[in-house]
């Protein structure tokens, strides 16, 4: 009797050893899994409070509904154009203001870079309905180029046929690292950068759209068209990538001291668990000698590689909320590009240290300083030639020369031969 209750003592012991185990098993499996995110409602969903939420939704429907419309803009006379007005509850307003209503929208544009009309800047008023409800009209923008409806739907078609065009051109049967690489060396090489364009106006703003870059009319833009259009490509490729924006800061090297500090936009993805930096705008540097170039020096990088100095990348989280830490580096240039050449897609970056010397200190300087070297080599080589001959000179002069007195031979060479 006591042999049987020791074996089934056993068998339960066991028994409840192996659920344990496969519990914990269960427990580590869900936690290895990867975070599944959502770059269409990314920023959206970094808001924990309701009213931010609210609000967000309130401006993202009206946006869509715009958007999939070829309705005018309404003029002001205010000389611009509005998109629409929503009405947003003095509960939500009290909890987000001004300010929180100047970051939802950014949120909205960050998360949807379709709403190339949209503009950041926005209109706020109190009201009251008859029965004494307080309430805030927000009025929201429409960029002057892009209010006219019929206009704005060819843009807005020629942006998706593009997208599209740009995701069907991928062998879908690639790992998302890849095809992330291979649409930001596509980009690169079919746009270039606008560095003539130092600030926003109405007449050049689809050089801060994704309009800049798919639009055949212009196919070039600035940091934020960049960031746009690779984050709708993704998008389309269901590649988790976000928008970033802040600042690009160069530092002084001998003076530590911040030189120049410009508004940069770049981009963040999401591969295997891990967040990546890609800026496409700083690899496709603008060359003195209008050399076309690829780089990947902001691809597939940390966050601490891009806080490096001189230069440096520095999220603006006031700007947009929650952006992540990149600390991703499986997918590293380095480490994908013997997979790159196996699979024939790599290619070379042609940015080399002619370009960048040129790109440094400028065209003009770098012809003055040739030019400098080549009178001093002149003249080095003048100096040589003038100083080797005053020795040949000074050695012809000091030889000594001896006279033979070859008299007797001559009397003796006259002499007739013996008979």
């Amino acid at each position: 009797m006591k042999r049987i209750f020791l074996l089934i003592s056993t068998i339960l012991l066991l028994f409840s050893f192996g659920i344990t185990s496969l519990a914990e098993t269960e427990q580590s499996s869900d936690s290895e899994e990867t975070t599944t995110i959502d770059a269409s409602t990314f920023y959206y969903d970094q808001f924990d409070n309701i009213a931010y939420r609210n609000v967000y939704n309130q401006i993202n429907n009206a946006a869509s509904n715009f958007h999939n419309s070829n309705t005018n803009g309404e003029y002001n006379d205010g000389n611009y154009y509005i998109a629409f007005v929503l009405s947003v509850s003095k509960k939500d307003w009290d909890v987000i203001g001004d300010k929180g209503l100047e970051q939802v929208i950014n949120a909205v544009l960050a998360d949807h870079p379709e709403y190339f009309w949209m503009s950041n800047d926005f209109l706020y008023q109190s009201s009251t309905t008859e029965s004494g409800l307080t309430y805030y009209l927000v009025t929201i923008k429409c960029y002057n180029m892009y209010a006219n409806g019929t206009s704005r739907e060819v843009a807005k078609n020629n942006l998706n046929i593009t997208v599209g065009n740009y995701a069907t051109s991928i062998d879908e049967a690639l790992p998302d690292h890849i095809k992330a690489y291979l649409i930001h060396n596509a980009i690169i090489e079919d746009v270039y950068f606008r560095n003539d364009i130092l600030e926003k106006t109405e007449e050049n703003i689809w050089a801060f759209t994704a309009d800049g870059i798919f639009n055949s009319k212009y196919k070039s833009g600035l940091s934020s068209a960049y960031a746009k259009a690779y984050k709708a490509i993704l998008d389309e490729l269901g590649i988790p990538c976000i928008y970033v924006e802040g600042d690009y800061v160069l530092e002084d090297e001998n003076k530590d001291e911040v030189s120049t500090n410009i508004i940069e936009a770049w981009n963040e993805v999401y591969l295997n668990g891990n967040w990546y930096i890609v800026s496409l705008s700083l690899d496709d540097p603008e060359t003195t000698t209008g050399k076309d170039v690829l780089t990947y020096d902001y691809f597939n990088i940390t966050s601490e590689a891009a806080s490096k100095k001189p230069t440096s990348l520095v999220p603006d989280n006031t700007w947009l909320p929650g952006i992540p830490e990149c600390q991703g580096t499986e997918y590293s240039i380095a480490n994908i590009q013997t997979e790159l050449e196996g699979s024939d897609t790599w290619k070379k970056s042609n940015y080399n240290i002619i370009d960048k010397v040129f790109d440094t200190y400028g065209l003009s300087v770098v012809l003055i300083s040739i030019g400098l070297i080549l009178i001093l080599i002149i003249a080095l080589i003048k100096h040589i030639h003038k100083r080797n001959s005053r020795r040949r000179s000074e050695k012809i002069k000091n030889t000594k020369t001896r006279v033979i007195d070859n008299t007797d031979l001559d009397n003796q060479l006259r002499r007739p031969p013996l008979s």
